[in-house]
């Protein structure tokens, strides 16, 4: 599986009393209520989509899974009809549906989803839209993450071709990077060189983020090489505004965050979801502090390895002044086996290798109250 970075177009302070382990902390159900007030009477078809996408939201943030999947299915079957009115919410609910199905291992109904979100926004929004073919790269990516490389390619190839015919230049750089990188993850580096090159040419010379991307991509190439020093040479020259969404410049690929060798047989892998929220700070020269387990459920032998994986990671330094903390952030980390069917039974279960993933839970309201605290923390502020 290729390294997560290629998302990154368009990713002392005194504890709190800890959650007790193995427990996960419930979030409240006001937007599960306002859902379930909002269709006792009827409420017009955007209010329930919002409503809708507010109580998964809640019930995901929970680790209620089935509950938002469950939620999100509901309405989509009640308001896709609707899509000709309200083609970005009802996009919003295939795309929520697919990291929702993504995390509770239901990989077809995570395509599904990726590729309703997609067929919406080209159907009502237009092929060429800059919101259509920003979806398209979103579906590449899950393309790649179960396994379909060319399907993948063709999608951005796509994505490449419509953006370049209506003078998306940024949008057709960043089709072309995210295809560089896919082919440095196979190991035609020759072709990745190429590719690069293109990017470069086509979002011009003087486009920042293009050229920051592409001395990430040398970077990592160094590192293949054995460079051991290439990040910490392009962390100082590179920086980014602390209001941006952090860039991320190095870390562990996604699936080496398992169990550490030895604690746990494969077999093991076929068990239930485990979850944990992790909080941590991006300090201003892009090295991560501070990371510790929020809440977790069922985590237990994987606590030290997705701790170190936090702690691992590199961001582009933050252009901040003298004294700033730094952003603080709080990702979503899920443990699990994929349902499928498997010989001899009709009923789809857990099997398969445990595979880990990873979303950004700092904007959602259920993580305001922890990423509040921590920052009046560090700030000094009351919160």
């Amino acid at each position: 599986m290729l390294p997560t970075i290629l998302l990154a177009v368009a990713q002392v302070t005194a504890p709190p009393p800890a959650a007790p382990p193995e427990e996960i902390v419930v979030v409240g159900h006001r937007a599960t209520d306002a859902l379930a007030a909002c269709l006792a009477r009827k409420c017009p078809p955007a209010e329930d989509v919002e409503a809708s996408l507010q109580a998964s939201v809640e019930q995901f943030s929970a680790g209620r899974y089935a509950k938002a999947r469950h939620v999100l299915l509901r309405s989509i079957a009640r308001n896709r009809r609707h899509a000709a009115d309200l083609p970005g919410p009802v996009s919003s609910l295939y795309a929520t549906l697919a990291t929702v199905a993504e995390h509770d291992g239901y990989p077809r109904e995570w395509m599904y989803a990726s590729r309703g979100n997609v067929q919406v926004l080209r159907k009502y929004l237009g092929p060429s839209n800059p919101a259509t073919l920003q979806e398209e790269m979103t579906l590449a990516r899950d393309l790649l993450e179960n396994g379909n490389i060319s399907s993948a390619t063709g999608t951005l190839t796509k994505v490449q071709r419509l953006a370049l015919d209506s003078g998306k230049t940024d949008l057709a750089a960043g089709a072309t990077f995210r295809l560089a990188w896919l082919e440095m993850g196979l190991g035609n580096q020759k072709r990745a060189m190429r590719l690069m090159d293109d990017a470069i040419a086509i979002a011009g010379p003087a486009n920042r983020t293009m050229n920051d991307l592409h001395a990430i991509f040398l970077a990592r190439i160094a590192l293949r090489k054995g460079d051991g020093g290439a990040i910490d040479a392009l962390a100082a020259r590179l920086r980014q505004s602390a209001v941006a969404r952090p860039t991320l410049l190095s870390s562990r690929p996604v699936e080496d965050v398992q169990a550490p060798a030895g604690m746990m047989s494969n077999g093991a892998a076929t068990g239930d979801i485990r979850l944990a929220d992790v909080g941590y700070w991006i300090r201003p020269d892009g090295r991560t502090s501070d990371a510790e387990i929020l809440t977790t459920s069922g985590l237990g032998q994987w606590e030290r390895a997705v701790l170190q994986q936090v702690r691992e990671r590199r961001y582009i330094p933050l252009e901040v002044p003298a004294g700033h903390p730094g952003i603080y952030r709080i990702d979503r980390f899920t443990i699990r086996s994929a349902f499928d069917f498997v010989t001899g039974s009709r009923i789809a279960q857990r099997a398969g290798r445990a595979t880990t993933h990873i979303v950004d839970l700092t904007e959602t309201e259920a993580m305001t109250a922890a990423q509040k605290r921590r920052v009046a923390e560090a700030t000094g502020t009351s919160s």
